[in-house]
């Protein structure tokens, strides 16, 4: 019996051993692979693709994609090359992967327009779902057209389609690197993107003389984003929201540049519920972080929002919440190192809470009087306004904090309560004209 005790045990260890294993193989996270047997290769049979940068793969190319499509779907997978190509390549179907070797997967566009890849279909975004592109280096050889207007460069294109993943991209060299949505249009027409382990840049983008316009990521309409554990380097936009686009989900994810840049992240457009949440934000040279009127429902948290340095344009704040907004809350942030403020807000129904401010109005280190009228945290006009449990400190700014009237429009029904400003200009600054207001137990 003793015996038979013993065997069972060392079975069953032997077993437990063996599901372990099986499960740390299940779980371990996978490297690049090579293309499996159902998979379609675009260098083999029929299609042929060369990958040598030099032949024109188009063709070849968007057979493979044709095939998977007609399929019902399947992995197209591009062994490592560069593959040069002529025009875009369209996804229009559904449950087609794009995969790659990573940096060792190069699809370049030998044009300063269009898209590299464009997944969509023109009419019905229900007719292409389910689609992926992972593991692949997007870029062109031409550099791109600096009209974005009427001659805009895409480096993914993704209008018109559901359930759409980038997993693992790089992009460079596109006015837009990633653009998401139809532009200009109001309705429902894109759903369900996730972007995420990505990189967006432009080669080069350290040099000062390769700024673009456009935006690394833009979201121009519909609605359920996703931008997680993504790194950009911007030389214009980090990331724009514009349209309708809503149901926006940023987190993890870094913009920033050495090199000169206007904007981190921009909300614009009348989009709603937009969420930035755990970024690093830094370096732009105007603001890092955006929100335009029109903007609601609009969440900034947990993120460092600041400068590597003290420099950039007299016009550098961290966060600009402009007149028209409504809806705002700024939560547990880390902002410094801004020229000027490191909140300025002027909308309705804002609440600012729990954040440290950390040496802003910076532009007047050399010369207390460049700017006079400059508060590390500033609110001008609007209503219902909430600021709480801020720690505020700087050897510059006029104010900690400062409540003013913004002409015509009095600031009124606000709530300034438990925030310290005790290592700061003048601590806190109440000349607004609103009646309706709590200004009570901060330091």
């Amino acid at each position: 019996m003793m015996r038979l005790l013993k065997s069972s045990k060392k079975s069953v260890s032997v077993w437990l051993a063996f599901v372990l294993l099986v499960g740390i193989a299940v779980i371990a996270p996978g490297g690049v692979q090579a293309a499996g047997t159902s998979d379609i290769n675009v260098k083999a049979a029929p299609y042929s693709a060369v990958g040598d940068g030099v032949a024109d793969d188009t063709t070849a190319i968007q057979n493979a994609i044709n095939a998977a499509q007609s399929a019902g779907g399947g992995v197209v997978f591009f062994p490592k090359g560069t593959y040069k190509i002529s025009s875009t390549l369209r996804v229009t179907a559904h449950n087609v992967q794009l995969e790659g070797t990573g940096k060792g997967s190069v699809v370049f566009l030998n044009k300063s327009t269009d898209a590299v890849i464009h997944i969509g279909d023109t009419t019905d975004m229900h007719n292409t779902t389910h689609n992926k592109v992972k593991n692949l280096t997007i870029d062109r050889s031409v550099a791109p057209n600096s009209n974005v207007t009427t001659s805009p460069s895409y480096g993914i294109r993704i209008d018109r389609a559901r359930f759409t993943t980038l997993e693992g991209v790089t992009v460079y060299n596109a006015a837009y690197g990633i653009s998401v949505g139809v532009k200009n249009d109001s309705g429902l027409n894109t759903q369900f993107v996730t972007i995420q382990n990505s990189l967006v840049m432009t080669t080069g983008s350290m040099r000062t003389t390769s700024v673009l316009p456009g935006a690394n990521i833009v979201f121009w309409s519909g609605a359920d984003y996703k931008l997680t554990s993504t790194f950009l380097e911007p030389t214009n936009v980090g990331i724009m929201m514009d349209g309708n686009s809503n149901g926006i989900n940023i987190d993890k994810t870094t913009v920033i540049n050495g090199a000169a840049y206007n904007y981190g992240i921009v909300s614009g457009g009348t989009g709603f519920a937009r969420y930035i949440v755990n970024c690093i934000v830094e370096n732009a040279h105007h603001q890092q972080i955006y929100i335009a009127g029109g903007s609601s429902r609009v969440t900034v948290a947990d993120s460092w929002i600041g400068a590597g340095d003290e420099e950039g344009t007299s016009t550098r704040k961290g966060i600009l919440i402009e007149e028209g907004t409504n809806k705002i809350t700024i939560a547990d942030n880390r902002i410094g190192d801004q020229q000027l403020q490191a909140i300025y807000s002027k909308g309705d129904n804002v609440t600012i809470t729990g954040n440290i401010l950390e040496r802003n109005v910076v532009y007047n280190r050399t010369n207390p009087a460049n700017c006079t009228t400059c508060d590390s945290l500033q609110i001008e006009g609007g209503k219902h306004v909430i600021v709480s449990n801020n720690r505020v400190f700087s050897d510059y700014d006029r104010n900690g904090i400062g409540l003013f009237d913004d002409g015509a429009r009095t600031l009124n029904y606000y709530i300034i309560t438990s925030n310290d400003t005790s290592e700061s200009g003048s601590g806190i600054q109440d000349s607004a004209t609103g009646t309706n207001k709590v200004v009570a137990n901060n330091l």
